[in-house]
């Protein structure tokens, strides 16, 4: 019998694979991993809007004089001042709004708009907070650099209540997403900016980036991808999977290629 290279191949799968473990990476692949496209693109659509209004307020007069906040240069732009306030306040309203999607079972469009919201609200606090301190003549009023090593002990404050959290189960699922999602940007930033004043009479910071980059990046990614196929089954558990893929790639991607 004359088959072509498809059939064949068809053929030997349904010979050797069972049906019912095709499906399953099936879906695995569509609700697992396709979503990257999605976070991907809504994260590229906030960013654009964030260097924007950065633009429109480049040569605009700083809100407070420019000084020196843990080791950089702040930039106290009054665009990044206007979309910090706004974003802020509409990252809650979508946090809200995804709360009230997930009690309505509505799984897709609460992790969306609790993804989206957790992406916002950590552009307002993690890269503009800290731009506005004062600075006086015997006091320097700042916020948190939440992504330097003045964090650690935030960072593990915050772990030890996401894990009281996760045991009471305290969270509906839309407030979960946004809070995952704050949480593992700010935590991917910390692993490489926070740690490098450990080593940073050793090695460079590129070369410490490219480091934690690959060494926390894969095995997050691998990771994801292992629970993703082997043991996800529900919705939710596919849309987890694949935000934790999502930090992992992200890891990688700033650590490695020095972005």
């Amino acid at each position: 019998m004359d088959l072509n290279f498809a059939t064949r191949l068809q053929f030997f799968f349904r010979i050797f694979v069972p049906a019912k473990w095709t499906t399953m990476m099936k879906r695995a692949w569509k609700e697992g991993v396709l979503p990257l496209a999605r976070m991907f693109a809504i994260t590229a659509a906030l960013v654009a809007v964030f260097y924007t209004c950065l633009g429109i307020g480049e040569n605009k007069e700083p809100v407070f004089p420019v000084h020196v906040d843990d080791g950089e240069s702040v930039d106290p732009n009054p665009m990044r001042l206007a979309f910090m306030l706004t974003g802020f306040l509409f990252s809650f309203f979508l946090a809200a709004w995804a709360e009230k999607k997930g009690a309505a079972g509505k799984t897709k469009p609460a992790f969306w708009l609790g993804y989206t919201g957790g992406t916002l609200i950590w552009q307002s606090v993690g890269e503009c907070s800290w731009h506005f301190g004062l600075s006086g003549t015997d006091y320097l009023v700042c916020f948190a650099h939440l992504e330097s090593s003045a964090s650690l002990f935030l960072v593990i404050m915050t772990t030890a209540l996401l894990v009281y959290c996760a045991k009471k189960n305290a969270l509906g699922w839309g407030v979960w997403v946004f809070v995952l999602t704050f949480v593992g940007n700010w935590f991917g930033h910390f692993i490489q900016i926070g740690t490098y004043p450990i080593v940073c009479h050793l090695m460079e910071e590129d070369a410490w980036f490219r480091i934690t980059g690959a060494s926390v990046g894969i095995p997050v990614c691998l990771t994801a991808l292992f629970l993703n196929f082997k043991y996800a089954e529900t919705e939710r558990e596919y849309l987890l999977c694949s935000l934790l893929l999502y930090f992992g790639i992200g890891i990688i991607v700033t650590g490695v290629a020095g972005l």
